[in-house]
């Protein structure tokens, strides 16, 4: 195939636009590229659009308003402690860029995050910003309006099939599909003069197999690793899934259990196991230990919480209720019949979890007590809960650059990765909103390496000189905040 074959040409080409796909794309354009962005969905932002948009980011000034004491080592410290086989030189640099991502969405795209600050399990202390109504579309949207005024090309319905490289290995172009009807689809390939950057996402929903309480998505991106190991790259922590433990049963989707378990139960209540009326976990520890101990129960655990629970998370928990799943009773009693609970059992478990709270020392599962927790009185609510398929740990691995490596360790030219398509970031366990955070600082990454390739101005096929790469802070050690 000669050069001037390629049906399209392009400096840059971006697959997927999620977080960390409109973030590379944002960032290679503004550095004057021609970017197209293929998303094979009919709609933008992929798991990007439904998550809470929520992102962790260490914010000295906001968390000692709130009497926060925080720094980028002790958020380097939570990841590494919930991953535990997490790559220390990736893991430094969502911590060291965390605030930096924070102020980029506020500052360049006027994205509104809540006035407070959340601390979700397996974090030593609250740094967890949530974006209004805690819906991601609120940072995608804007993201959105950003890349289009920067004539990002952003095509849907348009599905990877293939990368294509030179004899040395060099990511030059991409076969891709358009898909049409659902019985048609055409092809065309386009060449990318700088680099390719994956950005496609997880495989949940393929990974978690057909009886799992899976995403509500319920197309694969799984394909989009093949092509990048056809190309390849080396896969790693391919063997974990994270399984999100505030799912709901009785209901599909995201719904409604994911928020109000994570900013109402999990701190200021607690789970019990159906069949004793005992808590069985520290509500508030890393996912992967919750939904463990969650799946060794041989039924739906109970997660319950009172109204004031409810008023310490503020007014924006009753937009995340619904009464066939969150549902009310005046009495511990009324709780425990329905939930066919042993209630003295379950009598005595809260006495006994109301005691800690008044000494703020959970004395048998070592939960941090917040600030504002009160004992537990009626009324009561509850949720029964159980893990789902929530994202794949595994992915390519990449370098500090965002570049893609081979088996050997070594970069495949012109071809970068970021977001939940790549491993090795988050170990065996994903603390909760570090995902965002993750995807925008590893996305801005790859798009600025892209953006400093040279042209390919003579033959393609021919061997490419040097692959030209720069430090992007992977520094050794943490600064203090």
């Amino acid at each position: 195939m000669s050069k001037t074959s390629w049906d399209e040409s392009t400096d840059v080409i971006v697959i997927g636009s999620g977080f960390a796909g409109l973030a590379a794309a944002i960032e290679a354009a503004q550095a004057g590229c021609s970017v197209i962005v293929l998303e094979k969905r009919d709609s933008y932002g992929g798991n990007s659009w439904i998550s809470g948009g929520a992102l962790a980011a260490v914010d000295v000034v906001m968390q000692s308003r709130h009497g926060v004491v925080d720094s980028t080592r002790l958020m380097f410290e939570d990841m590494m402690r919930a991953g535990r086989t997490n790559d220390p030189e990736l893991v430094r640099l969502v911590c060291i860029h965390s605030f930096e991502v924070l102020q980029w969405l506020r500052q360049d795209f006027g994205i509104e995050f809540m006035d407070r600050l959340e601390q979700l399990g397996g974090h030593s202390v609250p740094r967890c910003h949530s974006v209004e109504e805690i819906q991601g579309r609120n940072i995608i949207n804007p993201m959105l309006e950003r890349a289009a005024s920067l004539k990002v090309d952003i095509r849907l319905n348009t599905c990877l099939e293939e990368i294509y490289q030179t004899s040395q290995g060099t990511a030059i172009a991409v076969r891709a599909s358009l898909v049409s009807t659902p019985d048609r689809a055409e092809s065309l390939t386009i060449e990318a003069k700088k680099a390719i950057i994956l950005a496609s996402g997880g495989f949940s929903g393929e990974a978690a197999g057909k009886d799992a309480l899976r995403t509500s998505l319920s197309d694969s991106t799984g394909e989009t690793l093949r092509i990048a190991e056809r190309a390849g790259a080396a896969l790693i922590d391919m063997e974990h899934l994270q399984m999100l433990p505030c799912a709901s049963p009785d209901e599909q989707g995201r719904g409604v259990a994911a928020v109000f378990a994570s900013y109402a139960i999990f701190p200021y209540g607690f789970m019990v196991n159906p069949a004793t009326g005992k808590r069985f976990v520290n509500e508030w520890t890393d996912r992967k230990t919750r939904a463990e101990a969650m799946m060794a129960l041989e039924n739906f655990p109970v997660g319950i919480v009172d109204q004031q629970g409810l008023e310490n998370v503020g007014e924006m928990i009753h937009e995340h209720m619904d009464d066939t799943v969150t549902r009310r009773f005046d009495s511990l009693a009324a709780l425990a019949d329905y939930h066919q609970l042993p209630e003295k059992a379950l009598e005595e478990t809260l006495q006994t979890y109301n005691s800690y709270v008044e000494k703020h020392l959970d004395e048998e599962f070592g939960k941090p007590i917040p600030a504002k927790a009160k004992p537990l009185n009626p009324p009561f609510y509850s949720v029964r809960l159980w893990p789902k398929a929530h994202s794949t740990m595994g992915g390519v691995r990449i370098n500090p650059q965002a570049a893609v490596l081979d088996k050997a360790g070594k970069v495949i030219p012109r071809f970068y990765a970021a977001g939940e398509v790549t491993g090795g970031i988050h170990g065996v366990c994903r603390l909760g909103c570090c995902a965002i955070t993750e995807c925008l600082v590893f996305g801005r990454i790859a798009g600025r390496q892209a953006a400093i390739e040279d042209d390919i101005h003579e033959e393609w096929d021919e061997q490419i000189s040097s692959h030209q790469e720069i430090k992007f802070q992977a520094v050794e050690t943490l600064p203090p905040g």
